[in-house]
């Protein structure tokens, strides 16, 4: 158990391993259990470390969903090994893949059989330039967003989501089947009985999907109007709303069950000719907005990036409340992206968390930096200097900027 500032962090990565992971051929780092900051100038490497923190905690990038697109140029595989202490134990995580494999994980030494196993072994939340894609990106990225912060609090979400998309997948190949036999005018008949079986197993799935959802919406919202209302100084009012062609107000699980199950059914005509399936918990969005406003259609880049904070701001506090500790926080230049009085806000509000925290920055000796330092003992912090794939661990910057 280690000290941040005057309180307790419970879970912190001790020490990571790269090898051949993006420019990175071999990188060990041991990090600081309160701050650590990871200065250098852009494409020297910075975010690759947070990148391979955060696919520890995933198995998957913030940044790319091709896998292979992390390996060293010239290399046909890589490999990450982080450990992490708690309050009770340590955790080993290795996540090992190659050109002609499929990517392997190990947790303390045995070979996982699923790759969702390792959720909840490192819990972390991500900021990063890329995260302003969570307002004005497709939905998609919203029922992302929703899926991985139920998933890490509740397992069965996400087993739920692992069968719901194998089903969904299986029922859209069936439906082009039936498309293309109808074109040749031959008979599709022999196809219904297994398109009612996975239109059985969509709305087993999906009916619990759009419960987790939906009930995580009113905790979520409360957070998220906090955060923002901290950033904004209370000067704007932002609103969360799950939207569903399954949901109405004080639907229950039979009832949402059952407008499932009649959508299908109603829809299967449509859904043949397009074929994919054209409703279910996949079509959905949450929708955000303020004063009233959809701030993908019409909030300034100010507004939304102000939104997206507020969001993994309440992430935090959300994860904290379900799992009583707080997950480890990955903030990646920031600052680049945020007028100085939003960062000044944001800094102030995690400089508050007991948390283990990595910031990426290009400018050390900037006044942002001071809000970091301020009543921080030398031992809390950890610097690391990033030149050309090379990083080395400076401290002295810290004493001489004090």
């Amino acid at each position: 158990m280690c000290h941040y500032a005057n309180e307790i962090v419970d879970v912190f990565i001790e020490e990571i391993t790269f090898r051949n992971f993006r420019n990175y051929e071999l990188l060990e780092l041991r990090f600081s259990p309160n701050m650590n900051i990871i200065i250098g100038g852009n494409a020297q490497g910075k975010t690759n470390i947070l990148e391979g923190i955060y696919f520890l905690s995933t198995a998957k990038s913030h940044r790319t969903s091709i896998d292979n697109e992390l390996i060293q140029n010239g290399k046909e595989w890589f490999y990450l090994k982080g450990c992490v202490l708690t309050k009770d134990s340590s955790i080993v995580v290795e996540i090992a893949n190659s050109n002609v494999e499929k990517k392997k994980i190990k947790i303390n030494g045995k070979v996982q059989d699923k790759i969702s196993s390792v959720i909840g072994k490192i819990n972390t939340v991500m900021f990063s330039p890329e995260d302003l894609a969570l307002v004005k990106g497709t939905p998609s990225e919203r029922r992302r967003f929703l899926d991985i912060l139920i998933s890490r609090i509740d397992r069965v979400h996400l087993y739920n989501i692992q069968e719901y998309n194998s089903a969904l997948k299986q029922r859209n190949e069936l439906l082009r089947k039936i498309r293309e036999k109808r074109k040749l005018k031959q008979d599709f008949a022999p196809y219904s009985d297994t398109l009612d079986s996975w239109n059985s197993l969509l709305v087993r799935y999906g009916t619990e999907i759009v419960q987790k959802r939906v009930s995580i919406i009113p905790e979520l919202s409360e957070l998220v109007k906090e955060k923002h209302g901290q950033l904004t100084l209370s000067k704007e009012n932002i609103k969360l709303e799950y939207q569903s062609q399954l949901t109405k107000p004080n639907n229950v699980g039979d009832q949402i069950k059952d407008i499932f199950q009649k959508s299908l059914d109603k829809n299967v005509d449509i859904d043949i000719r397009f074929g994919t399936t054209t409703i279910g918990p996949h079509r959905d969005d949450l929708i955000i907005t303020v004063d009233d406003m959809d701030i993908r259609k019409f909030g300034s880049q100010g507004q939304q990036r102000t939104a997206v904070l507020s969001l993994k701001l309440a992430t935090i506090d959300l994860m904290n409340q379900r799992l009583g500790e707080y997950p480890i926080i990955l903030l990646d230049d920031v600052a680049s992206e945020l007028d100085e009085k939003r960062v000044s806000l944001l800094f102030d509000l995690i400089n508050k968390i007991p948390a283990q925290t990595f910031l990426t920055t290009t400018d050390f000796h900037n006044s942002d930096m001071k809000i970091w330092l301020s009543d921080r003992k030398k031992s809390d912090l950890n610097i690391f200097i990033v030149e050309n794939g090379c990083v080395r661990k400076e401290n002295a910057i810290y004493k001489d900027n004090t």
